[in-house]
């Protein structure tokens, strides 16, 4: 399987993830910190590229689906950002950086609901336009981002890890622990990124017109 400069660099990212997170300060694994930011720009961009897409895509398959993944970058990006909390006041502080709630937002009680929609919206238009056709077809023709997927879940079970969730046999400080946590969904998120862009490349848009 020959790989992408994009993959080659996703395997790099998970290598050095581990001792990068011994020489990071603290700070960095901070809610509202710089890795956590950084998760948010990339959960934007791929918003971003999953809307281009579905503008300018020539197959109107191909459209549905990025149409799908939009709103599903969106939620993940209001997750990251504790559905809008990051932007109060913290509550408090602690040596693992300020606390923010999501419980005083006004609004709370409508983020379930609103991402049961979506996820349903998501369910039905899938359906609408077998996008399982679609799928089938990407996996067919050597095109569906295997490498980026288990690097993803690897990154995911890592964070897991980190978090105490799940027993891998590492041994973290549990201020480094947080820094090894965010740099492990940061590249998670890089990873999904890279498989949203084998699946959705540049050339399956139109091009914009002439003037």
């Amino acid at each position: 399987m020959k790989l992408t400069p994009q993959e080659w660099l996703l395997i790099l990212f998970c290598i050095a993830a581990y001792p990068v997170s011994l020489r990071l300060p603290p700070r960095w694994g901070w809610e509202d910190g710089p890795i956590e930011n950084a998760q948010a720009a990339v959960l934007l961009a791929g918003c971003v590229w999953a809307v281009f897409i579905s503008l300018r895509a020539r197959r109107a398959p191909l459209a549905a689906l990025a149409r799908c993944a939009a709103p599903l970058w969106l939620v993940l990006t209001a997750r990251e950002l504790s559905w809008g909390a990051v932007f109060m006041h913290p509550l408090g502080h602690s040596d693992e950086g300020p606390v923010f709630s999501s419980a005083l937002l006004w609004y709370k009680p409508l983020v379930l609901p609103t991402v049961a929609l979506v996820m349903a919206w998501m369910a039905y238009s899938a359906w609408r336009h077998r996008l399982d056709r679609l799928l089938i077809e990407i996996v067919v023709d050597g095109r569906f981002p295997w490498l980026p997927a288990c690097l993803a879940t690897l990154c995911m079970l890592g964070s897991g890890c980190a978090e105490g969730h799940l027993k891998c046999g590492i041994q973290f400080h549990h201020l480094q622990a947080e820094v090894f946590e965010e740099l492990a969904e940061l590249i998670a998120y890089l990873a999904l990124f890279v498989g949203q862009y084998n699946v959705f490349p540049l050339n399956q848009a139109s091009p914009l017109p002439s003037a």
